[in-house]
């Protein structure tokens, strides 16, 4: 593939390119809409990944295929960062501005873009079209970013050009992400600890099960639900508390009149969540997959009751998860609202739950799901420089 992209970026702007960068999407094993709640999460990056193909220009304009679109697009530095266009090339041009606003030295580039994540699925495309931008400007224009950085960037660039507030941990585990391993981060402190993923020597695997119901997330419930959460943790501040890590559940349920039953529900959600992202931890660390499995069944529940970010599609997976007995546990994955879930399963079974979960799409008249396996995978990285 590699020799595929670098001959299509030579047939494209007629010279090869002086760096060709890549990072992974990602699948949250658990800690869903804790991340910017400054609570626990543990992803891990997959095999799925963004290409970016650049190479310095001298006019100060940024020229951009995106073979996933086919499309291109340009912009001029002097004259148009600032300005938003909608669409991909916000991304493109977020990773500038927030740069051009950390004093970097920026010329103009040609860039071809490649990447094989499903796009509004949930994996995290936008996260790693921003690092692979982020990596590869960094190589060309000899930034001396960090890899902390470089994630802190492409968190920027996403909530304040794009508008999405969303955490850092889809930015981080792009950038951090190994082989075989979870990420166990504090999204508070940025502590962090790989910690293994042994599914081959198990016979497990995990399913992608991407319900191709779009979402639109500048535009969607997530920035309310962010509100929300924010709202509860402000009054709960008021017993003294700082984050929800502090926060127990005899203290919400003290306060539960206070609070009111929506902002009740999401503090219950992230205090229950930051509880269980732990747990998993420790059940990873002793190979227990079936209690893993148990823990994901109790997030997809308190995500569909108390954060309310399921729909009809998700609750398919976890439903035929419970019926299955080479399924250890299931629920949704990313922000919700669509997008896609993941299965913990027996590696031998997996085509017979795809059909189950498919088969079962098809009778309730949903939408045809995608399914498919991923590999654990690395972070962000340099294929030339």
């Amino acid at each position: 593939m590699e020799d595929v992209l670098v001959r299509s970026f030579r047939e494209k702007f007629g010279s090869p390119p002086e760096v060709y960068s890549s990072a992974p999407g990602r699948i949250n094993i658990i800690g869903e809409h804790t991340d910017y709640n400054l609570g626990y999460v543990l992803p891990s990056a997959i095999h799925l990944h963004v290409a970016f193909l650049a190479s310095q220009r001298t006019d100060g304009i940024v020229r951009i295929w995106a073979e996933s679109f086919e499309q291109e697009k340009s912009f001029s530095l002097q004259k148009d960062v600032e300005a938003k266009q909608g669409g991909w090339i916000d991304y493109v041009k977020g990773i500038f501005w927030v740069l051009s606003q950390k004093g970097a030295s920026l010329r103009g580039i040609n860039a071809y873009v490649w990447g094989n994540i499903p796009l509004e699925s949930g994996l995290s495309s936008s996260a790693a079209f921003e690092v692979s931008i982020v990596k590869a400007l960094d190589t060309l224009f000899r930034l001396g970013l960090s890899p902390l950085e470089m994630a802190k960037l492409a968190q920027a660039a996403e909530n304040d050009y794009v508008g999405v507030k969303c955490g850092l941990m889809d930015q981080f585990i792009s950038v951090f992400g190994k082989k075989d391993k979870a990420v166990f981060l504090d999204c508070e402190t940025l502590a962090y600890e790989y910690i293994p993923l042994r599914l081959k020597r198990e016979g497990l695997g995990i399913l992608v099960y991407d319900t191709r119901v779009p979402r639109d997330l500048a535009s969607s419930a997530y920035n309310k639900r962010r509100a929300e959460a924010t709202g509860a943790l402000e009054k709960l501040r008021e017993s003294g508390v700082q984050t929800y890590k502090d926060v127990t559940l005899s203290l919400l349920d003290e306060k539960k009149d206070e609070l009111g039953e929506t902002f009740y529900k999401r503090a219950r959600h992230v205090v229950t969540e930051n509880a269980r992202v732990k747990k998993a931890v420790r059940a990873l660390r002793d190979d227990d997959f079936h209690e893993v499995g148990r823990l994901l069944f109790q997030s997809h529940e308190s995500l569909r009751d108390d954060y309310q970010v399921s729909c009809p599609e998700l609750d398919l997976l976890y439903e035929c998860g419970k019926r299955s007995h080479s399924c250890l546990g299931a629920r949704l994955t990313g922000a919700g609202f669509g997008g896609s879930g993941i299965a913990l399963i027996q590696k031998k079974d997996l085509p017979s739950f795809k059909k189950l979960v498919s088969d079962e799409a098809q009778r309730r008249g949903f939408v045809t799901p995608s399914c498919y396996e991923v590999e654990i995978g690395e972070g962000t990285r340099i294929h030339i420089k």
